[in-house]
């Protein structure tokens, strides 16, 4: 959750929808997908009879970890993984459960896992953006041709139309949105380099089970594993972080403009204050404001992430799991409050 709080505060800055794809649940049910899918690649290559395999995925698929026991067991493992293998492989028997996992090593489960996350992610963030344009097209077609006073180095310039700061809000918004089937595609990468990242316990079968693993689970395999090159976590965290930035500068711009008075904007609603009760605060403006400066400050240890010691880095896997999901969850927050805050915009500019 963003800045990891818990109480009142989750009402300002959360994402129950987002953090719902990162939550345990939703984690273990990733794990169980890969872990069949792997056992589909296994029989692909001769490894498993294909009836065993087919009676092993679809157990592996009903599976129900203990969560407070991975929970307890992170904490020693460092990764929720070991466990809930040792629990999958004590429920399974018969031909071919010795092969549970084979191959595989858990970052590459967390990481697919993260994946499928991220692919979701995306949809949501996707669908409430085409939304928030079609807000602002509605808010155009409204106010567009009444008239506002431009501000240039906080001091007043010429008249413009209001038209003219709509589209400043949201033409980055369509330059993303455009963008955002090219980001599925960078983001839609199936990690798979088992123990140290080449996958030789595999040998020749490797690519073979990659691509199986792959088509079971709707993901590009990029010919190789990317343990330690973050790029499919980097694009995605940077184009929301891009988008939380454009959020804030209408924020940013409301903010100011409620500021300089009703000739500027009038809105329904607003935050009240206890020390002068006839103010109207512009709450969902310095939200967004808020949420913006903090996903700008999240990327700084998203890029930390992306430094890898060796084949693998524990340190940076903890740091890139605390930090990319308040990302998603903070940009997330970011939309459903700008569509409220331009919901609330009763009139924007003067009579011209």
């Amino acid at each position: 959750m963003p800045g990891g709080q818990s109480g009142w505060i989750r009402g300002l800055t959360g994402d129950q929808e987002i953090a719902a794809r990162f939550s345990n649940q939703a984690q273990f049910e990733s794990f169980a997908r890969f872990e069949s899918a792997l056992i589909a690649g296994l029989a692909r290559v001769g490894l498993i009879e294909s009836q065993a395999a087919s009676d092993l995925e679809g157990r592996i698929l009903e599976f129900k970890p203990d969560e407070n026991r991975i929970a307890a067991a992170a904490v020693i493992d460092g990764v929720p993984v070991p466990e809930y293998v040792r629990q999958l492989r004590r429920t399974l028997s018969g031909p071919g459960s010795e092969l549970v996992h084979h191959g595989a090593t858990s970052q590459d489960l967390t990481d697919t896992a993260t994946v499928e996350a991220l692919r979701k992610v995306i949809d949501i963030a996707s669908a409430r953006l085409d939304l928030l344009i079609a807000d602002l097209d509605a808010l155009e077609a409204r106010d567009g041709n009444r008239t506002l006073k431009a501000i240039t180095r906080m001091q007043e310039a010429l008249d413009i139309q209001a038209s003219s700061r709509i589209r400043i809000w949201r033409d980055p918004l369509k330059a993303l949105s455009e963008r955002v089937p090219s980001l599925r595609l960078e983001t839609g990468k199936l990690q798979f380099g088992g123990a140290v990242g080449d996958l030789q316990a595999l040998g020749e079968n490797a690519e073979t089970v990659a691509v199986t693993i792959a088509d079971k689970l709707g993901l590009d395999w990029p010919g190789n594993g990317w343990h330690t090159t973050r790029r499919p976590f980097l694009a995605c965290a940077g184009w929301l972080s891009e988008l939380s930035a454009a959020l804030g500068k209408i924020g940013q711009d409301v903010a100011m403009m409620a500021l300089r008075g009703s000739v500027d904007i009038a809105f329904s609603g607003g935050g009240s204050s206890s020390a002068m009760p006839n103010k109207q605060n512009p709450v969902a403006a310095e939200r967004l404001v808020a949420l913006a400066r903090f996903n700008t400050s999240l990327m700084g240890a998203m890029h930390q992430a992306q430094i890898h010691e060796m084949e693998r880095s524990g340190a940076a896997m903890t740091l890139e799991w605390m930090v990319l999901p308040q990302i998603c969850e903070t940009t997330g927050c970011g939309l459903l409050a700008c569509r409220e805050l331009i919901g609330s915009v009763t009139r924007m500019g003067r009579e011209t």
